[in-house]
């Protein structure tokens, strides 16, 4: 059980502080540990990512901090640690001042697919260009990710040991090539051509 200290008890990232009158105050709070790294402006990812850190960042502190001088020092301290990450000084700007799109009220403005596409900088934007008129609304994902390089959450299976593999096998004695696809292991049909080569057959 945690108490309050100092007449505030902190509760994931609120601080309620207890005033001596009886009132109640919220405000933004971070760990002493924290380290304002955020998403990097110059990293692989679509602008509206980029954005999207700057406007729930400034999201939270409208939602949280209940006197305006709290508000105003914590947009002072996301400002600088925006900047600090890399955004320029106009996008935090309008990001303090730009609502969120809103959902499309009509079935007119829905889109009509969505398309999903791995992120390639300046070439999905222009696909998303391309398909817009269309009413496809289109989303990225990105295509390499530090979790697909370092994490395997079952051992790689060896290619020897792989069924329904398409594999092709080059004569020694001609330029032709054998190709075929088999139903059991990799491994236990090339046993089958070795056997095959000895009996000459």
């Amino acid at each position: 059980m945690e108490r309050e200290s100092n007449g505030s008890l902190a509760f994931l990232d609120t601080l309620a502080t207890h005033h001596s009158d009886g009132s109640l105050s919220t405000s933004v709070y971070r760990k002493k540990t924290h380290t304002d790294r955020y998403l990097d402006f110059t990293s692989h990812h679509p602008l509206t990512n980029k954005v999207a850190v700057a406007r729930t960042l400034m999201t939270r502190v409208d939602r949280i901090c209940t006197y305006v001088p709290d508000k105003d020092k914590e947009k002072r301290h996301i400002a600088k640690a925006l900047k600090n990450n890399g955004h320029p000084s106009q996008h935090v700007n309008e990001s303090w001042c730009t609502a969120p799109n809103p959902h499309p009220s009509s079935p007119e403005d829905r889109p009509r697919a969505t398309v999903v596409i791995p992120y390639v900088r300046q070439l999905s934007e222009s696909i998303q260009r391309i398909l817009a008129p269309l009413q496809v609304r289109t989303c990225f994902r990105p295509h390499c990710t530090l979790r697909q390089m370092l994490v395997n959450l079952k051992d790689q299976t060896r290619l020897n040991q792989q069924a329904g593999v398409i594999y092709e096998v080059p004569c020694g004695d001609c330029p032709q090539v054998y190709v075929s696809q088999m139903g059991r292991t990799l491994s236990h049909r090339l046993k089958e051509h070795r056997r095959a080569l000895t009996r000459g057959t």
